[in-house]
């Protein structure tokens, strides 16, 4: 039993290292602008967005546009299939929050005025919003005078992050988003992002949560003394799945309000992780996968919005009944065990106190994210103390 307590533990100091080369490799390719790692604001850059904002609007458009819509192109038509047609939006930068707040509009077009009053592609002040083939994942483009394309999020991004948050609607977890939003920080970091909940909640121009219903509460219980949670995310994963943005984008990440996650720390993490036929995903602790980070490859997602069912009927008929896990210890089981979906260890993703981590609190050794932080003191205070995800410099 000494000899696999030894090889284990030589083996997540290894996994560990290893990890940590790669945060350093990247951020030495950062540094020589051969990696990026702030958001592309497309090809005609952020003063084009600012420009393409009503000069009377509060700038609210403008400021996001320019921190979080995808791309925008002057003179040039995104195809697509169109499902709606807005009229009197008042600049680019608007439809591109509208399109944003959309999760089957993955481009948009805003028609400049131009003596074209009709409520058809490219009318004047006319926002039109199109979806794509998830399967082409391909944008397709036409010279056209007078508008402006774009997309809604950088999900065209090589390995992109699709992250989402499961919010409360009151407590400390709205506040926190809101922070984290006008700080960039957590899941606005990432290539596309979502929140969901149980209310339509606005937070912002382009960030409307998606709604599910539930009750959000849960009693605590099983072996563990956990939040039995698992009926509630099966919500939120349905609506995951209906809302079809997992899609778009090569890894999905589910992240909790009160976490300090760093995207950029991710994507090197995950470029030591491809996807497989069977689909991928990271464990982040020696004791199962926990909660404050899940990390999913594309073709996870797919077998999970799949093979629920099965391992529900599965694991009822295990435990006699409902099994009191939470939704962390339920995924981990159906993962691996029942749909066989590859599972990776990596130890360099997350440092909580409920994972033997004694300095979580410290913020400082460079993992990818950081639980709990539940007021706006100790969450700023923690990305503060991480440099707020600075990636490690080669000497």
């Amino acid at each position: 039993m000494r000899g696999e307590t030894a090889m284990f533990a030589l083996a997540a100091t290894a996994i560990s290292a290893v990890a940590l080369v790669s945060l350093a490799i990247l951020a030495a390719a950062s540094s020589r602008g051969l990696i990026q790692t702030k958001i592309d604001l497309g090809l005609i850059g952020s003063d084009a967005m600012q420009k393409y904002a009503n000069a009377d609007d509060t700038d609210e458009s403008a400021d996001h546009a320019v921190k979080y819509c995808g791309k925008m192109e002057e003179d040039v038509d995104f195809l697509g299939t169109t499902i709606a047609h807005l009229p009197d939006i008042k600049d680019a930068a608007t439809c591109c929050a509208k399109c944003q707040e959309n999760p089957q509009c993955r481009v948009w077009m805003w028609g400049k005025a131009r003596g074209m009053p009709v409520l058809t592609d490219g009318g004047d002040n006319v926002c039109t919003l199109r979806s794509i083939d998830p399967h082409h994942r391909v944008v397709e483009k036409l010279p056209r005078r007078g508008v402006v394309s774009g997309l809604p999020f950088q999900w065209d991004r090589y390995n992109s992050l699709f992250c989402f948050v499961l919010m409360q609607p009151h407590g400390y977890e709205p506040d926190l988003m809101k922070m984290h939003y006008s700080k960039g920080w957590s899941i606005f970091q990432c290539d596309e992002f979502e929140l969901v909940s149980n209310q339509t909640i606005k937070l912002a121009p382009g960030v409307v949560t998606s709604s599910i219903a539930s009750d959000l509460r849960c009693e605590k219980g099983g072996e563990f003394g956990t939040a039995l949670n698992t009926p509630i995310f099966h919500q939120v994963w349905k609506k995951i799945f209906e809302d079809g943005r997992y899609q778009f984008n090569a890894w999905t990440v589910k992240v909790d309000p009160d976490c300090a996650f760093f995207p950029d720390r991710l994507r090197v993490a995950v470029a030591f992780h491809p996807d497989t036929y069977h689909g991928l995903y990271l464990n982040n602790c020696k004791f199962g996968l926990h909660g404050p980070l899940e990390v999913f490859s594309l073709q996870a997602v797919r077998i999970w919005s799949t093979g629920y069912q099965t391992c529900n009927d599965h694991f009822t008929k295990l435990c006699s009944g409902p099994c009191l896990w939470g939704e962390d210890m339920f995924i981990d089981q159906c993962l691996q065990k029942v749909l066989k979906v590859h599972r990776a260890n990596d130890w360099n993703l997350l440092s909580e106190p409920h994972c033997d981590s004694d300095d979580w609190e410290q913020c400082s050794n460079h993992k990818v994210a950081f639980h709990p932080f539940k007021t706006k003191e100790d969450f700023s205070e923690c990305m503060r103390k991480a440099d707020y995800g600075a990636l490690p410099i080669l000497a």
